[in-house]
């Protein structure tokens, strides 16, 4: 079995493959209290009291009005009206779903491995917090988003 490495992952948002996307970062936060007694410095308990996830991304930037992940951050409105209703009115964000590539088949004719995708984490209801754009010399034009989700990570069958 292959490591799971950049090169075999493939990230899409809405069923679509982000291209250029260098890497992605998911974070989950559970947050503890301990729980003590009177007279006793040492916790009895420490149950969670809050959940929250986080996503950030960056991505080579080719087009900004077609960059980073589609429909996060709408930006083809004509008003700063309709970009605010974008942002008030979309309660579920959207929905990241990243993909390790595997070996499927062996062709018998040609004995070329063929390739298929396995599900690795389905991300919903994310929701981006910023959006970032950084121009170097000599350098590829990155575009940083970070998000938050609302819901944990779950992995398909």
């Amino acid at each position: 079995m292959n490591s799971f490495t950049g090169a075999l992952a493939i990230i899409k948002v809405q069923g679509e493959a982000v291209g250029k996307i260098q890497n992605i970062r998911v974070n989950e936060n559970i947050n503890r209290v301990d729980v003590r007694q009177l007279g006793d410095p040492i916790p009895v308990e420490s149950p969670v009291v809050q959940w929250s996830g986080t996503l950030s991304c960056s991505i080579i930037e080719v087009d900004f009005d077609k960059g980073g992940i589609k429909n996060a951050i709408r930006r083809d409105v004509q008003s700063n009206e309709e970009y605010s209703d974008q942002l008030l009115l979309n309660p579920n964000g959207v929905q990241i779903d990243i993909f390790k590539k595997i070996s499927d088949v062996i062709d018998p004719n040609t004995g070329l491995i063929r390739s298929t995708i396995k599900p690795f984490a389905v991300i919903t209801k994310v929701l981006i917090d910023s959006d970032s754009f950084n121009i170097n010399e000599g350098q590829v034009v990155l575009r940083d988003q970070s998000f938050r989700f609302l819901s944990p990570v779950i992995f398909p069958k």
